[in-house]
């Protein structure tokens, strides 16, 4: 009786451990619901290549598609945005898919760059004027490969390589408004934002905020955006993003 009791133990642990990971599941969100819920109010759902709604471009694309709220755009060879402070030229080629936003906001998107060369990049970019803007981009850095790159310009250009995403494909992109300072923030599946950034930039009304895309140096490449969305908000915490 003992020995049969002994050889049952097994069992019942792993009857156990199969109804404590069903119970788990039950009461956790699946990773799809997740990503549903993170793609709401996606704003590239409501426009299409001939309505584009309150949406403009700067440096329309030859060549762009809008198909179930998802955004392709072809940047050309030696598209860029860049005020270099070595040599002091400026660049203003790169496509901007942008609408103009008066006050505090947050912006968010999710992208997912073709990384086939150096610097080919997509971000999210705040747009003052030609000699005032921010870029914050996934970009393929020729320091740190696939990383987290945030570009703000104040006539002149400065580039700072933040932390290395060396595995991800896409990734979430916030830049959040709260008078005349900004925050940047990243996120690995579009929950949990760290700061990458912050900043402080000329006192204005209103300005352009979008998605920019670029292929300095290779070839043209065509780069894809998953989601887009602004939030007319105030939030409490720049450092936080909410």
């Amino acid at each position: 009786m003992q020995k049969n009791i002994i050889h049952r133990i097994p069992f019942l642990l792993i009857l156990l451990l199969i109804h404590i990971s069903c119970d788990n599941k039950e009461n956790q969100p699946s990773l799809k619901a997740v990503a549903m819920g993170n793609m709401q109010n996606n704003m590239l759902a409501n426009i299409t290549i001939g309505n584009l709604g309150n949406f403009k471009w700067l440096n329309e694309p030859k060549s762009f598609e809008i198909e179930n709220g998802t955004l392709k755009v072809v940047a050309e060879k030696e598209t860029d945005f860049f005020n270099n402070p070595e040599d002091n030229k400026k660049t203003a080629s790169a496509p901007i898919l942008f609408q103009e936003i008066t006050g505090d906001f947050v912006a968010k998107a999710l992208v997912r760059p073709d990384f086939t060369s150096l610097w080919n990049a997509a971000a999210l970019m705040v747009l003052i004027d030609k000699n005032n803007w921010i870029k914050f981009a996934f970009e393929n850095s020729d320091a740190t490969g696939r990383s987290i790159v945030s570009v703000v310009t104040k006539n002149v250009s400065d580039d700072a390589n933040g932390v290395i995403l060396s595995e991800q494909d896409q990734i979430w992109l916030k830049i959040v408004r709260k008078d005349h300072i900004y925050s940047m923030l990243w996120s690995k599946n579009g929950k949990d934002f760290k700061m990458a950034r912050l900043t402080a930039m000329p006192i204005i009304d209103s300005v352009k905020i979008g998605i920019e895309v670029q292929s300095p140096i290779g070839e043209s490449s065509t780069h894809e955006i998953d989601y887009f969305g602004i939030q007319k908000t105030t939030v409490k915490d720049l450092r936080k993003g909410e």
